[in-house]
C-alpha cells in the first residue's frame, strides 16, 4: 500500500503499474515516481532501488526500458523526458513495508495535523496499528499514517 498520495497525477496512477511491473522483472524497485512540468514539456522521475543500490549504468538502462513501456501504453500521450534516479542516502519511505524494513534506522517524518505541519526525526520502530513509531531520545511516538505528508531516510 502506498501512502501520501497527496495531489497525485491520474497519470502516474495509469502508467505506475506498467513500469512497476518492469522494473520488477529486472529486479528492481519503483520507491517513487513524480511527473512534474508544464503540458508537453513533462518530465517524469522515476526513483529505483534494488538491494546492493543502482549505479548511473543501470538508469541509463532503465530509461530506455521505460520508455518501450511508455510508448506501449500510448504514445501521443507519453512524450516525456524521463529521468531514473537512485533513491540516494536519503531515501524516501512511500510504502507501509518501508517503515518495517527500515526499522532501526534513523527518519524524518513531515505530517499535516490539525494544529499544523510538524516535523519528526529519530530512530524508526515499525508499524503498530496503522501508526509509524518513532523512537525520539526517551520518548516513544506514534504517527497515524494518514497524517503523513512525507518521510525520509535521514544520513547519519
Amino acid at each position: 500500500m502506498t501512502i501520501m498520495q497527496q495531489n497525485r497525477s491520474p497519470v502516474l496512477n495509469e502508467i505506475e503499474p506498467e513500469i512497476t511491473q518492469m522494473l520488477e522483472t529486472f529486479g528492481y524497485e519503483l520507491v517513487l515516481s513524480e511527473l512534474k512540468g508544464p503540458a508537453g514539456a513533462k518530465t517524469l522521475t522515476l526513483y529505483v532501488d534494488k538491494p546492493g543500490g543502482v549505479d548511473s549504468d543501470e538508469c541509463a538502462e532503465m530509461i530506455k526500458k521505460v520508455a518501450v513501456v511508455l510508448e506501449t501504453l500510448d504514445t501521443q500521450r507519453h512524450n516525456y523526458n524521463i529521468i531514473v534516479s537512485s533513491p540516494g542516502i536519503e531515501r524516501p519511505l512511500t510504502n507501509e513495508k518501508d517503515f518495517e524494513r527500515f526499522s532501526g534506522r534513523s527518519a524524518t517524518l513531515t505530517l499535516q495535523q490539525a494544529q499544523g505541519r510538524q516535523t519528526l526525526t529519530g530512530v524508526l520502530r515499525g508499524l503498530s496499528k496503522g501508526c509509524v513509531v518513532i523512537e525520539r531520545g526517551t520518548d516513544t511516538v506514534e504517527v497515524p499514517v494518514a497524517d503523513l505528508v512525507a518521510a525520509h531516510l535521514t544520513a547519519n
